[in-house]
């Protein structure tokens, strides 16, 4: 179980020096173990560090903690058998995690237990070891990044490697300096450089740095070469030739990085443009290099694009004309989606969200250099919140248009005003979007959605390539599904406040839309949103929901995902907090029911949605409970079931989460839907135009779905169609 205490809750040096602190005892130990996470990158290694340190990688490994460790020179060898033996336990042996807590409980401190542990650490997937290099010299950075389940950090720098003489008193001297998240300026200017180095380092966007695993035919190559070498301070002139190879035989010397090329490889097998990916691309050169991609969710709409990104920048190269690749998304957590797909494209785009400061001096180096025509590429991931700012427009109109092209992903937030207004002006504008129209004001049932529609269109011009769900399911993009109706009947106050919202909408809406002022237009999407959210949180959800997950065994519970509505519920056991948010109460709902889950929303912090995805995946807990962040393009292909309780009647939205719970797996043959049905037991026309609405969305799941026959029995049964 994870400690619930915090860095926050101990107090904590800015400076440890070896002689009047031991860092050790002082510093390693306890923030071992409050950490859920250890970053560190050093020049040396020794697994005797690690026995030394029992009691903090203890708590780190109770905390379900991980750690990554990049390291500068070549382990010794009786420790790089331990690493590939590590490797092969975690296929041989059950249990890793209870073996590796035993071990931790050993006091034995011999060479045996050194390695031992290092093995295990390895075959628990607790640690994962990297070995950086340099043309020229050494790699002996000394940085350390500690975080806790609070998402606070702690990051340490200084002489200290990760061995024995380092970190012990007994022997060399040592010092190192303590950021703290929470002390925000200092963090900002110390800190979270570190963090994002240590990122780049590891996912080898370091420049004149190569990153590889251990083990890997590199690393073994090297360390070859090392043991032939006689003078220790040779090891890394004889290494010269092994980065040189790696940089030809992955891209073009003169302009290794940032260089657009299509890959051989996709994960782990061969590269190749599927037929209506192809066809797509064709569709929008056909266009005049401008329109929208309307493919289904989970039919590779990113890849697509990109791939048109390196056919577009291949043509402007061979004419030794400029390009500058602009891509949008609306999250960070789709951002840093692009980042690593575009890495596949050897494309290392500026990251251009959180901080002005992060990114605008170097997006202006590198408009400076294209300028001035030292460098024919540049790239930007950028949220669509940086790209509404006059701080990135003033610096991207300076980019003649021709040069530009620009792909907004989810294109349909598009259509808002102000991001509209902000879209740069380029010659190659590519859309991409399973559903390119939505309303205006993000409201479900908005009675404004025309006039967004038109802004996307007057800026992409058209839908030019579509590819159906249908189509992604029938070619075997995406796998099949089953759907299930779970019905949830509004009670006799929610169907008056229905009907109340309804009779006022329709006051409105007989003055004819156009005809309202701005006033009584804000009044009315105000409403209709109101209306939209009391469905989603609609009491009865709570009881029907507690009564499906107490049915689903325990071990058929993992990959699940939770969708819930945006308001509140009343609760009428607790007078003193009436209005309880409804992902609150089906959070509480599943704990209750023996659930394992945790929240994904807007509101976590990054690095917590890291971290809670990683759990997710690794089956550590049951589902993800989510509002909207899951909607849009975050990629989570291992879930095979989704509980949607937020009953919406956006065809975008739904349309959205469906598709996310079909991307294939390995080992997923198909998936499970679980939709919450809001239906009403009295009636009027509002009432029954609710009924309508519910089943609308009903007949669009049906036409897909392997039990389609059982589901239309279950519609007759709750005489929907009456």
């Amino acid at each position: 179980m994870k400690t619930m205490e915090s860095f926050k809750s101990m107090s904590w040096g800015t400076v440890y020096r070896a002689g009047d602190q031991n860092l050790f005892q002082d510093f390693y130990k306890p923030a071992l173990k409050l950490a859920d996470s250890y970053d560190r990158a050093v020049g040396f290694f020794s697994s005797q560090s690690l026995v030394s340190n029992l009691q903090g990688i203890s708590g780190l490994i109770k905390n379900e903690g991980r750690m990554r460790l990049v390291i500068g020179h070549p382990l010794d060898d009786d420790e790089f058998t331990a690493v590939k033996q590590g490797y092969r336990l975690s296929e041989l042996l059950d249990d890793l995690d209870t073996r590796l807590r035993d071990m931790l409980e050993k006091d034995n401190e011999g060479l045996s237990l050194n390695l031992a542990l290092l093995s295990m650490l390895i075959a628990s997937e607790r640690l994962e070891i990297k070995f950086a290099f340099r043309k020229r010299g050494m790699y002996h950075e000394k940085i350390g990044i500690l975080s806790d389940c609070k998402g606070n950090r702690l990051v340490f720098q200084g002489s200290a490697n990760e061995t024995i003489y380092a970190l012990d008193e007994g022997f060399n001297a040592e010092s190192i300096m303590v950021f703290k998240s929470w002390q925000e300026e200092i963090f900002e200017a110390y800190g979270t450089p570190c963090v994002d180095g240590f990122d780049k380092l590891w996912n080898g966007e370091q420049h004149n740095t190569v990153t590889v695993k251990v083990p890997s035919k590199i690393y073994e190559t090297i360390v070859e070469k090392a043991n032939k070498t006689s003078e220790p301070n040779q090891i890394f002139d004889e290494i010269d030739d092994i980065y040189n190879k790696i940089l030809s035989e992955s891209f073009d010397e003169e302009q290794a990085f940032n260089y657009p090329k299509v890959p051989k490889f996709l994960n782990g097998k061969d590269f190749k443009i599927l037929d209506h990916q192809k066809a797509a691309i064709q569709s929008w050169i056909r266009s005049n290099y401008r329109g929208i991609l309307k493919l289904s969710t989970g039919s590779g709409k990113t890849i697509t694009s990109i791939f048109a990104a390196t056919k577009v920048f291949e043509a402007r190269e061979a004419k030794n004309a400029a390009t500058v690749l602009i891509v949008a998304v609306p999250y960070q957590e789709l951002a840093r989606q692009w980042v690593d797909n575009l890495k596949v494209f050897n494309i290392h785009p500026l990251r251009c969200w959180q901080s002005r400061k992060k990114w605008e001096d170097g997006l202006k180096e590198e408009l400076l250099d294209l300028k001035m025509k030292a460098i024919s590429f540049v790239s930007v991931v950028v949220v669509n919140r940086t790209l509404e700012s006059s701080a990135f427009r003033d610096l991207i109109s300076t980019i003649p248009e021709g040069n530009v092209m620009f792909i907004g992903d989810e294109c349909h937030n598009h259509g808002a005003k102000k991001t509209n207004s902000a879209l740069p002006d380029a010659f190659y504008r590519m859309g991409l979007s399973a559903t390119p129209y939505r309303s205006d004001e993000e409201e479900v049932d908005s009675p404004f959605p025309d006039e967004a529609k038109k802004r996307i269109n007057d800026y992409y011009v058209n839908i030019v390539a579509e590819y159906s769900l249908g189509d992604a399911i029938h070619d075997g993009v995406l796998c099949e599904y089953n759907y299930h109706i779970v019905p949830v009947y509004l009670t006799t106050e929610e169907e008056e406040q229905y009907e109340g919202f309804s009779a006022e909408i329709g006051k409105l809406i007989v003055l004819g839309v156009e005809n309202l002022n701005a006033n009584k237009r804000n009044q009315l999407t105000m409403l209709c949103g109101r209306r939209s959210r009391l469905l989603g949180a609609a009491s009865n959800k709570l009881s029907a929901l507690d009564t499906l997950v107490r049915a689903i065994p325990k071990n058929e519970r993992s990959h699940s995902l939770f969708y819930c509505g945006e308001g509140k519920v009343f609760e009428e056991n607790d007078s003193h907090e009436p209005d309880v948010r409804v992902i609150n109460t089906v959070s509480r709902v599943l704990s209750d029911a023996g659930w394992s889950t945790s929240r994904f929303t807007s509101e976590e912090k990054p690095l917590d949605r890291n971290i809670i995805m990683e759990n997710f995946v690794g089956v550590h807990i049951d589902g993800l409970v989510s509002m909207k962040v899951l909607d849009e393009g975050v990629d989570v292909p291992v879930c095979d079931k989704a509980f949607i309780l937020a009953s919406t009647r956006n065809p975008r939205q739904y349309v959205q989460r469906r598709g996310r719970v079909l991307r294939k797996a390995e080992g997923k043959e198909f998936a499970d839907i679980y939709d919450f049905v809001i239906l009403p037991v009295g009636s009027s026309s509002s009432l029954e135009a609710l009924r309508s609405a519910e089943l609308e969305r009903i007949d669009d799941f049906v036409l897909l779905a392997n039990n389609r026959f059982h589901v239309e029995k279950e519609v007759d049964r709750l005489n929907l169609r009456k």
